[in-house]
């Protein structure tokens, strides 16, 4: 598709409002949710050791996968078909078949693994355990390559596909440790804001990281060609989730007030200046879709999924969803946002 006809194609999508298309019943309430755009299927965590599997076509759930105990996150490598769930309290990564929908192995990593993330290209994946190591296992064996001994509180990951840097938060030592994932070395750890217990958001269109800080009045930027200094942006409030579009280079930072209801920040990523700040409920979740410019807001206490314009930072419609907007993910081919309710998984068109 030339860039004229890809333009208007993302044009059309923006123009078309969502809808809900139907509200799946599963067996508890969903945490992480994740999508293999390949194959179409929907991978979500409940009752604390189950990771169930859903037909994206036919928004049926295939199967229920017993995995570890104290199951936190999931990472999908689309690529090979595997799909990799913490254990926080077995101290394991079980490694899922997405043929078969079945468990292939267990790998031990460090105690009470939390994050995780995937380089696909080198089919690594990397896992931090808030004990105080960062576990790397290779995806053709899933043996552990290394084992990296940084102390504190290693929390959450973040891949840079493009540049192969690992972004590691720390939440013990408010910092992000920088892992080249060719040498597996850290290359550098860089001080951010107090807190970081959110997964960091990168843009690898501008080669930079923004990491959200749940106990500081400001977001850090870390530029990933130099891996200097951290740059804070103020925004007068501790913040809750971050993310970003990448095609429009706008950042998205919710924040949890302690009083009153909860605020958006919309950024711009070229000046780290704020453009607009939003209402929304004190605890909410946000996802962004690059392709038709939407993000969308979830009540976390609520059944309201709330649905903005990235043009024009407007209100276009508010969908009813099932009890509590909890985490969402995305299909990329068919632009379906799927968004995690208590007992319920909600499956969202947008676009066309």
């Amino acid at each position: 598709m030339d860039r004229r006809r890809d333009s208007l194609t993302l044009a059309r999508l923006s123009q078309t409002l969502p809808q809900v298309i139907t509200i799946v019943k599963v067996a508890g309430a969903v945490g992480d949710i994740q999508t293999n755009s390949v194959t179409n299927r929907v991978y979500f965590v409940h009752s604390e050791s189950q990771v169930g599997v859903l037909d994206g076509k036919t928004t049926k759930v295939l199967r229920n996968v017993k995995v570890g105990d104290g199951t936190t996150f999931l990472a999908v490598n689309s690529r090979t078909n595997r799909i990799y769930a913490t254990n926080f309290q077995d101290a394991t990564v079980s490694v899922i078949s997405g043929k078969t929908n079945s468990v292939l192995t267990a790998v031990r990593v460090g105690q009470r693994p939390y994050g995780l993330g995937i380089h696909r290209g080198s089919n690594r994946i990397y896992v931090a355990n808030l004990s105080g190591t960062i576990s790397v296992i290779d995806g053709s064996t899933n043996r552990i390559l290394k084992t990296l001994r940084v102390g504190g509180s290693p929390a959450l990951v973040s891949v840079n596909e493009r540049t192969n840097r690992i972004y590691v938060t720390n939440v013990s030592t408010d910092s992000v440790h920088v892992i080249d994932g060719k040498t597996l070395q850290v290359v550098t750890t860089i001080k951010v804001g107090r807190n970081p217990i959110i997964t960091p958001a990168i843009n690898s269109v501008t080669n930079r990281i923004y990491v959200a800080n749940n106990l500081s009045r400001f977001a850090s930027v870390i530029k990933g060609r130099t891996h200097g200094k951290s740059v804070p942006i103020q925004l007068g409030s501790r913040q809750s989730e971050i993310t970003l579009n990448p095609l429009s280079n706008r950042i998205y930072v919710t924040s949890a007030q302690q009083e009153g209801g909860g605020k958006l920040f919309v950024l711009n990523g070229q000046t780290n200046k704020i453009e607009k700040t939003l209402k929304i409920p004190t605890f909410s979740s946000i996802l962004v879709n690059p392709f038709t410019n939407h993000f969308f807001v979830g009540h976390s206490e609520g059944r309201n999924l709330f649905v903005y314009s990235g043009r024009t930072n407007t209100r276009l419609t508010t969908l009813r969803t099932g009890k509590s907007a909890g985490n969402m993910a995305l299909n990329t081919r068919t632009n379906r946002v799927y968004v995690g309710n208590m007992g319920t998984i909600t499956v969202v068109q947008d676009g066309i």
